[in-house]
């Protein structure tokens, strides 16, 4: 049975997960509570330890910055058993979903921050779209999808069931021929959605996979260490915060150790490598110092190596 306390924070998730789209009316069925006035009082009581509630002009709730979340030491009012029974209640949940929502907790400022770039124009279109075409299990577009991994803009086909407006994504199955199967997608990058008159066809392919520090879904993963040096830590956890959960300090002052699992290909970590490799000592695996010598050798070969005294 979920404690005020643990209840409080579930109601500061479900508002961080989905800003300016809730009223106390759903967020009373989400947590299971008969009265909209228990609402009410989670409310004042996360408003009390310094996070700031409102709503907007139809009574629908989102939480903005009201003194600086990093002065509460993100969850400062939870004692250690507040804390292990949370643990407890998340564990009752599917893995995945259990991941999602500690790793959200052990970042809060951050989601926070990409949950109010959800409240901004034109992506509350996208988002309401996206959840229109979820619940009515209808097909989608994703119109000019800029993707990292193709390097191209085209518009994309696919069934999306599953929205994440805190990690400013959505996952969905790709339903083009080459592709066929369940991807992130970035909110930022979709141009615009236009929902099909096409109904689903492939929901027995909707499956949760964790994505890895980079947002990559890969079947084939491999693990990597790294020792980072501040710059490069800075860097990597405000590209991307979810890698936050794979970090810890170092053996010696000023390093931070990152051990987790990436996708195979090393997409997003060749390119943070790159541009880091001053700040990062690349521990494992052997197969990742070879790419980054391949890459490597690849920009040598396409810019020259004699560039410098060239006029």
């Amino acid at each position: 049975m979920p404690t005020p306390t643990t209840n409080a924070v579930r109601l500061l998730l479900r508002l961080l997960a989905a800003p300016g789209r809730l009223q106390r009316k759903d967020l009373a069925d989400y947590l299971g509570v008969p009265k909209l006035d228990t609402v009410t009082g989670y409310m004042h009581n996360l408003r009390e330890a310094g996070i700031d509630i409102q709503y907007d002009q139809h009574h629908r709730y989102y939480v903005v910055p009201r003194r600086g979340f990093k002065e509460l030491d993100y969850l400062a009012p939870l004692s250690g058993d507040d804390k292990t029974r949370l643990k407890n209640l998340l564990g009752q949940l599917p893995t995945a979903e259990a991941t999602q929502l500690y790793n959200k907790l052990e970042s809060l400022y951050d989601y926070q921050q990409l949950g109010l770039e959800a409240l901004r124009e034109p992506e509350l279109e996208k988002i309401n779209d996206i959840e229109r075409a979820c619940r009515e299990k209808k097909r989608v577009v994703l119109v000019g999808y800029r993707s990292r991994s193709g390097n191209d803009v085209r518009d994309r086909k696919v069934e999306a069931f599953d929205l994440e407006p805190e990690r400013g994504m959505i996952r969905a199955y790709d339903v083009a021929p080459d592709k066929r199967r369940t991807s992130f997608f970035m909110l930022s990058r979709i141009e615009r959605v236009t929902i099909l008159d096409e109904p689903w066809m492939c929901e027995q392919e909707h499956y949760y996979r964790q994505a890895d520090a980079f947002n990559i879904v890969m079947d084939k993963t491999e693990l990597v260490h790294l020792t980072l040096r501040v710059s490069a830590y800075n860097d990597l956890v405000e590209r991307h915060p979810q890698a936050r959960q794979h970090i810890v300090a170092g053996k010696t002052v000023n390093t931070y150790d990152f051990q987790g699992r990436v996708n195979a290909k090393y997409i997003g970590l060749l390119p943070f490598l790159l541009a880091n490799w001053r700040h990062v000592e690349v521990r494992g695996p052997a197969d990742l110092l070879e790419r980054l010598g391949e890459e490597i050798g690849a920009l040598r070969d396409r810019w020259g190596g004699g560039v410098r005294g060239s006029p």
